[in-house]
């Protein structure tokens, strides 16, 4: 268990657990991000960033606990899951775009309907970008939250103090 969160008993087990899924989470997803050599532009590293802000808002969360940290992992953990929608529609937008030169579908493109071009798209037929890979990032963001749920608004330092000694 992370020592930040002993003396909360199964609360802070659970705690530790999730702070645990957020690290877990944060690898593969940059493990897959790496492999997809993903830094290309600008867009690209929207990801990475969420990536790093969520290690840090853990970080700063395990090592002190404050109504501060608790409400920047909060934040950070809604930017996390705003950039895994901006992820899917940029993918999603991407593979719109191209659908145009695709050997499969340049022919017919022009006369399909909206509908089946966005079913076309959202079904992975078309494109070379994948549409749910941008969700790899809504663990992060939701674990995130979760490791904060029950904190208080006070340091849990202080709570201690403030605890009679047995």
């Amino acid at each position: 268990m992370i020592r930040s969160f002993a003396g909360e008993g199964v609360a802070g087990t659970l705690r530790g657990a999730m702070a645990l899924l957020v690290v877990i989470s944060i690898l593969s997803v940059a493990v897959a991000l790496a492999y997809e050599r993903h830094w290309g532009d600008f867009w690209q590293l929207v990801p990475w960033a969420a990536v790093i802000l969520s290690g840090l808002a853990l970080a700063t969360l395990v090592l002190r606990t404050s109504r501060a940290t608790v409400r920047i992992a909060r934040v950070v953990a809604v930017l996390v899951l705003l950039c895994a929608l901006l992820g899917a529609w940029r993918h999603f937008d991407h593979n719109y775009e191209t659908a145009v030169i695709d050997q499969d579908y340049s022919d017919r493109w022009g006369e399909m309907s909206v509908v089946d071009r966005v079913w076309t798209v959202a079904n992975g037929s078309v494109g070379h970008v994948p549409v749910p890979a941008a969700g790899a990032l809504v663990p992060v963001g939701v674990t995130l939250w979760m490791t904060t749920l029950g904190l208080s608004h006070k340091s849990r330092r202080d709570a201690e103090t403030a605890r009679p000694a047995r």
